[in-house]
């Protein structure tokens, strides 16, 4: 007889990770945690911009042993047997103040059917959102029945100089999720994929996309001077004509710029040139 379902499930919405976080995560996982596992699973529902889209997870998969991992842990050995039967996670209260919950749902797991947790946020979600606005970890507190697990997964902000004790081998970023990004190093980035291989892939594309517009932009200026005679245009076209052009160029420039730097690129000459040098160029093109 086939034995219970294993899953690693995940969370991504909106823009704070990307597709290298999501691979970063599996990548630990199939490299150093030494899980083995049925599926992979990513909720990337977006119904609340918030970190209560993470109880849609409850909803979904409703059978099986189930485990949870937020994106920004880092994994760099062997993990214990996380699995549980009950609703558990994590509680911090062992290495931070309590504040106003002492759990933390960066590692969460459950055996079977736990609908109900789903079910009773949903119910009254909005009212939910409104007092416990602070997070999802303090409406488990105090509106779900839950276990926590022993000491197993600390928090970065006490090892950034030095990795943690060998009887740990997971790392809870919590607010530090920005460690992750390429320009921070540390001993945690050993365990991480290699950026380059999806900032490259995500330039790639980012930039066939902008040259599309390029494109786009010189043929518009092409088939102007081709069908029309600069004379034919009385001097309030002409200078609507050349005004909108040079905001499209002048906001070519700055999208590319823009593109360019949110995707670990240093900022391309070209998109500078264009974005500072568009006027002037566009005028010496038009009145030439």
């Amino acid at each position: 007889m086939k034995g219970k379902i294993m899953r690693i499930i995940c969370c991504r919405f909106g823009n704070k990770f990307t597709d290298w976080h999501v691979k970063n995560l599996k990548h630990m996982i199939d490299t150093y945690s030494g899980l083995k596992y049925d599926n992979f699973e990513v909720i990337d529902t977006d119904l609340y911009g918030n970190w209560y889209n993470k109880l849609q997870m409850y909803d979904k998969f409703r059978d099986g042993e189930n485990l949870y991992l937020d994106l920004d842990v880092v994994i760099y050995n062997k993990l214990p047997n996380l699995i549980r039967k009950e609703f558990t996670l994590l509680d911090d209260t062992w290495w931070r103040k309590p504040a106003h919950t002492p759990l933390n749902s960066s590692v969460v797991s459950w055996t079977g059917d736990k609908s109900w947790i789903w079910d009773k946020f949903k119910s009254n979600d909005t009212e939910y959102l409104k007092v416990y606005n602070k997070g999802s970890d303090e409406f488990y507190y105090k509106q779900i029945v839950y276990e926590t697990y022993d000491k197993v997964c600390p928090s970065i902000k006490n090892y950034m100089y030095e990795m943690p004790p060998k009887e740990f081998s997971i790392c809870t970023l919590g607010q530090m999720n920005h460690i992750m990004e390429e320009g921070w190093t540390g001993w945690w980035d050993n365990y991480f994929l290699p950026r380059q291989s999806i900032a490259a892939w995500k330039t790639s594309i980012l930039f066939l996309a902008c040259l599309n517009v390029f494109l786009a932009l010189v043929f518009l200026e092409s088939l102007i001077f081709t069908t029309s005679n600069k004379a034919s245009f009385n001097a309030n076209r002409w200078s609507t004509l050349s005004t909108s052009s040079n905001i499209a160029w002048h906001n070519f420039g700055k999208n590319l710029l823009s593109i360019l730097s949110e995707s670990n690129t240093k900022p391309s000459f070209l998109a500078i040139l264009i974005t500072d040098s568009s006027n002037a160029f566009l005028s010496f093109r038009f009145f030439s």
